[in-house]
């Protein structure tokens, strides 16, 4: 089973969403991560979904997506030729013992303390889904109280994501 990331372009309408995940769910696609959100054009979203299969599963993934009426496109966004980014949102306990050693972890990683108590913090990391694996693996040792992860957004490198000027 390998991984796709897919990058769904649809009118920005009521609704559009569950009809994605509906189809998905009927045809029993795995969604292993779902992010949307409003492009540069108010009009229209973007979807980005990640889902697991093989070949036939993908090809069958984007033909039966197409047929919807309101996705506009659909791509697959092959790693090495994409910017593929998610968010992590952590909150640790920590003590007097511990403080120095989580504050430089978090600024090895280039992560921001966003919020600080007398006996909490909380992290914010944005970066490839590599980098945050390898952040969470790295605090797992630490008290972890609460975790929020994002799913993956992304985009093709280059002038390949100009879409909205070609008259899509």
């Amino acid at each position: 089973m390998k991984k796709y990331v897919l990058s769904i372009l649809v009118d920005n309408h009521a609704n559009v969403m569950a009809r994605v995940a509906s189809l998905f769910a009927r045809r029993r696609f795995n969604m292993s991560s779902v992010t949307a959100a409003t492009t540069c054009d108010p009009t229209v979203s973007v979807i980005s979904i990640v889902t697991e299969g093989d070949e036939h599963n993908l090809e069958q993934i984007i033909k039966q997506t197409r047929k919807l009426q309101e996705v506009k496109e659909v791509t697959v966004l092959p790693p090495d030729e994409s910017l593929l980014y998610e968010m992590l949102i952590l909150k640790l306990a920590f003590g007097e013992a511990n403080i120095s050693s989580l504050r430089d972890i978090v600024e090895v990683y280039r992560a921001k303390i966003i919020d600080l108590t007398s006996s909490s913090m909380v992290v914010e990391l944005t970066g490839k889904p590599s980098k945050i694996d390898g952040f969470l693996e790295v605090m797992s040792p630490y008290n972890i109280l609460e975790m929020c992860r994002s799913g993956i957004i992304g985009m093709s490198r280059g002038n390949q994501s100009d879409w909205w000027k070609s008259g899509r």
